[in-house]
């Protein structure tokens, strides 16, 4: 048994990151770790009864000496071998705290390429979500795991099919992406290439700040007879797998999470260069980010081979199916802890 505290410095959001430590942390208190969380009070409702929750307010500035000396505190009542700090505010903490935790080995998980990596250097070990986050790290150590998923589970697609997704039966093959409307993901630059390439429709599943914006792109490229902008699904998995093809079109991402639960799903994809998608996709399946023609180039190659694209990524299905789960991502940050306590 490893006793390990987990800290989040998110607050009220639950993305791809939270998703990820949620997970991580729920499936190591099941396999009978004793895990702890420090993170804001607003994520509790998230962690399952077996993880020791302890609220701490995660608004504050990260060099606030009260408030490091409260975090300090909470971490070290739980008493454990390591504290594995989640993303760049969250690693920075436990680093100015590394002289005031004594015995306790200090793991970071940096997601996303960072401007500085001073918050994951005198850290034990460093995760990285991809190969393409270590190698932006200016040569700090680092494993790379990808961020994993529990397999969706069977009826995931029908379920979705049953509510009477659009477009679903016509002449035109309906394409799909998922993420929150954020400029990150490029939902945007999506629009104005799918305003180039005709013979598609588009299930756009989202919200957030970004949707005014896309609202204005439907209406000047007069696609809002092509696209359905669904707002937030907790279905969206389900609709990924009733689509023809799924399509990341991120200008920067940490996972993509999505990129993951699609090719569980078995559905052919498209994705910019961001995260681990170099990892999982062949090289005629990514395009460049930042780039419409980029989009454009991918989209008519989708379209003029479906099939052939399918054909294409059966190895990256298989890679998924056996690499990208909750149990071998958990199993692998595992045996860092392992190597940092031996």
């Amino acid at each position: 048994m490893i006793r390990v505290c987990h800290v989040l410095a998110s607050v009220g959001e639950k993305g791809g990151l939270e998703k990820n430590v949620i997970e991580l942390a729920n499936r190591q208190a099941a396999l009978g770790h004793a895990v702890s969380v420090v993170a804001d009070a607003s994520m509790r409702p998230h962690f399952d009864p077996a993880v020791g929750f302890m609220a701490h307010p995660m608004g504050g500035g990260r060099l606030n000496p009260f408030n490091l000396a409260a975090l300090r505190a909470k971490i070290l009542s739980a008493r454990p071998q390591v504290v594995h700090a989640h993303a760049n505010k969250a690693a920075a903490m436990v680093r100015s705290l590394r002289r005031w935790l004594p015995g306790v080995k200090r793991v970071a998980t940096v997601q996303n390429i960072k401007r500085s990596a001073r918050p994951f250097r005198d850290q034990h070990a460093v995760i990285t979500a991809s190969a393409q986050v270590r190698d932006s790290l200016g040569g700090i150590p680092a494993t790379v795991i990808w961020n994993s998923i529990a397999p969706p589970p069977p009826g995931t697609r029908e379920a979705a099919l049953a509510t009477g997704p659009p477009f679903l039966g016509g002449s035109e093959p309906v394409f799909c992406t998922v993420g929150r409307l954020v400029p990150a993901k490029g939902m945007d630059l999506l629009l104005e290439a799918m305003a180039q390439v005709p013979g598609f429709k588009l299930w756009l599943i989202g919200e957030g700040i970004q949707r005014p914006q896309l609202e204005e792109l439907l209406d000047r490229h007069a696609l809002r007879e092509r696209v359905w902008l669904a707002g937030h699904r907790d279905d969206a998995v389900g609709l990924m797998g009733c689509a023809d093809l799924f399509i990341v079109a991120s200008r920067n991402e940490g996972g993509p999470y999505t990129l993951a639960e699609a090719l569980h799903m078995g559905v052919p994809s498209l994705a910019t260069k961001v995260g681990f998608a170099p990892e999982f996709l062949p090289a005629a399946a990514l395009m460049e980010t930042h780039s419409v023609p980029e989009l454009v180039r991918g989209l008519r190659l989708a379209l003029g081979d479906l099939s052939g694209l399918r054909a294409k990524l059966r190895p990256s299905f298989e890679l998924v199916a056996n690499e990208v789960t909750l149990g071998a991502m958990t199993a692998k940050v595992l045996g860092v802890y392992e190597r940092v306590l031996a």
